[in-house]
Formats: structure tokens, sequence, C-alpha cells
């Protein structure tokens, strides 16, 4: 390798070198530009949140005003990246604002930008943006698209379609059951817990009527989801929907169903009922769940108990052995054991 070729070899590194450090100087001078941009408008954005909801009579805040003072710190309709950071710091606040607040900051929310961004994506070819915008629009309680947001209920994506549902019950609260039996897709239960949990945070003062009209539904995923939101609401009276569903055909009806009833202490009238489901119950395990409940929710039945072990499934023979051997009625226990062995056996013995 001759000198004119080491010259231009190292001519080339140091050429690279220049280029990476020059690189790095600019990343960080824009990082460090783009965070101060982020945080006036964070500061901007707190102030007019703070001056809309404690409002000075002598100087009301405008929409005029609002729009402009964003404007100003880089809110435009062509910087996108800063509507989607604006978007993030609507939600967060609204996440944070409880009371006539909420209703105050949703008002305002319907009049400032972000220039409709988020209900462009519901339009998106792409799920993603789709479910994203959605999310958007109820996390921010942008009822006004309602009507945009209705269409995707039964989507065929199941993202879009569970954001859908989720926007329904933010947006129209228990009304949104009068829709479960029209949902033709299955709910799966992330979803299910997602929307009771939803319910609950905004909606806690449970409307029956709207209840009571889903039962209609012949859904699975609607039975269950009703029966989680009786269990959350801890609605006793309601509670003979679900011990109607302890003999469900379906297995996950009826596993919800005994999951959701041990959350309640039935009458005694109600608890018979029970006992007289039980043998309808075809999976051995699930009748083992609900013999568990019945044993700390009543009385020792010594009838239902010995029709039980005289039974064919033989764990379920051991349980109930066990309930009532511990509960001071071993001589039962001792007579069944004896019954099970050939005279002949016991007399040898």
């Amino acid at each position: 390798m001759d000198e004119t070729t080491i010259l231009y070899f190292i001519a080339v590194v140091f050429s690279i070198l220049v280029i990476y450090w020059i690189s790095i100087a600019v990343s960080l001078t824009y990082r460090r530009n783009r965070t101060a941009r982020l945080e006036k408008i964070e500061i901007t954005f707190a102030d007019i949140v703070s001056r809309y909801l404690y409002e000075d009579p002598k100087k009301p805040l405008t929409l005029t005003e609002i729009t402009r003072t964003l404007r100003n710190v880089g809110i435009k309709e062509k910087n996108k990246n800063n509507i989607q950071f604006l978007i993030r710091l609507m939600i967060r606040t609204q996440r944070t604002i409880v009371g006539s607040n909420f209703y105050k900051l949703q008002r305002l929310y319907t009049q400032i930008p972000p220039y409709g961004v988020s209900v462009k994506k519901i339009s998106s070819w792409n799920w993603y943006r789709q479910a994203r915008g959605i999310r958007e629009l109820y996390e921010m309680n942008q009822s006004q698209y309602f009507d945009e947001i209705f269409k995707y209920r039964n989507d065929k994506n199941i993202y879009v379609r569970r954001e859908a549902q989720i926007a329904l019950v933010v947006f129209l609260g228990w009304e949104s059951l009068r829709f479960l039996p029209y949902l033709k897709r299955n709910m799966t239960l992330w979803q299910q817990i997602k929307i009771v949990e939803k319910l609950y945070d905004l909606y806690p003062k449970p409307e029956l009527k709207w209840l009571h009209r889903a039962y209609k539904t012949d859904r699975l995923f609607g039975i269950k989801l009703l029966m989680r939101i009786i269990r959350k609401y801890e609605l006793h009276a309601e509670t003979g929907y679900i011990v109607d569903n302890l003999n469900h055909e379906d297995y996950e009806v009826r596993e919800t169903a005994i999951y959701c009833i041990k959350t309640f202490a039935v009458s005694s009238s109600t608890m018979e009922y029970i006992k007289n489901l039980y043998d309808d119950i075809p999976d051995a395990t699930q009748q083992g769940q609900l013999l568990d409940y019945i044993y700390q929710n009543s009385e020792i039945d010594l009838d239902f108990y010995m029709r039980q072990l005289y039974g064919t499934n033989d764990d379920l023979k051991l349980s109930i052995a066990e309930i009532l051997w511990n509960n001071g009625y071993k001589e039962k226990v001792q007579e069944f054991y004896y019954e099970q062995y050939p005279n002949s056996v016991l007399n040898v013995g």
C-alpha cells in the first residue's frame, strides 16, 4: 500500500468521523429544541385549562384566544407531531379531572384543535390507526363523534370493534347495554372486564332498566358480561340471573356464573334452588366448585349431601364424605363405606 492510498484512507475515515460527530451534534440540538418546544406546549396547555376551569369573570378566556395561543406554540395543522402530543396531554388531563370540572373540560375539548386528527384516523385503512383514533375520542369524551364510532361496533377487526364498544359505554353509560343483543361478533374476556371497569368508573350508579332490557340477549358473551356487571356492582336483587345460568349448556357461561355467584350470600330458598340445579351440571369440576359454595354459605343439609354421596363421581364422593365427617356425621360416612364391600369380605375381616 503506497503513501497516496494511505492518505486517501485516512481522509475517508476522517470524513466519516466528521459526519458522525456532526450528526450527533444535530441530533442533540434537535432533541434539546424539541424538548423545549414540548415543555412550552405543556405549560401553555396547563395554563389554558386552569384559566378555563377557574375563569376570571373580568377576563374570560375566549375560543379565539385559546386557538391563537396554541398556534403560537406550534399547534398547527401541518405540525402532526405537535398535535399528537397535544392529544396525549388532553387525554392525560381528562383522566385526572372529576366532578363538574370534568364536564367543563369536555366542553373545552369540543372547541379547540387538534383539527379533527383523531376522527380522521377512524377512516384510515389501517386497523391500528382506526382503533387508536376511536380510543383518543372516547378518552377525550368527544361524544359529538358518536355516530362515526357507532358504525364500527361490529367491525371485523377485534381491536377496532373493541374500542368502538368501549366508546359506547363511555358515551352512553348503562344505556349502551341496549345494543348488547345486537352485537354479532364475540367479545373476549379482557374486553368484558374492560367494559365492566369502565362502566363502574364512569357510571357508578346502576340504571337497572337497561340491565333488564339486556337480559333478552342470547349471545353467550353478552350473558357473561351481564353476570360480571351484577357481580361488580354487587346487585343482590339481580342474583337470580346468575343462578339461572349455573346449569347453562355452555361450559364458559357456567364457569362465569359459578365465579360470580361466589360474591353473594343468597336466601335459603335460593340456596335450595341452587341445590336442585347441582345435578344438572355436567362437569364434575364445576360441580365441585359449586359444592364448595353451597358448603360455605348454608347449613349442613344431610339429605342433600347423602344423595350426592351415593352419586357416580368418586372425587366428589370424597369431598362430600369429608364434609360429613368434619360436621358430626362420621357414622353416615362409615355406613356408606361398609356398603361398598360384599358381606363375605366383611365376614372374613
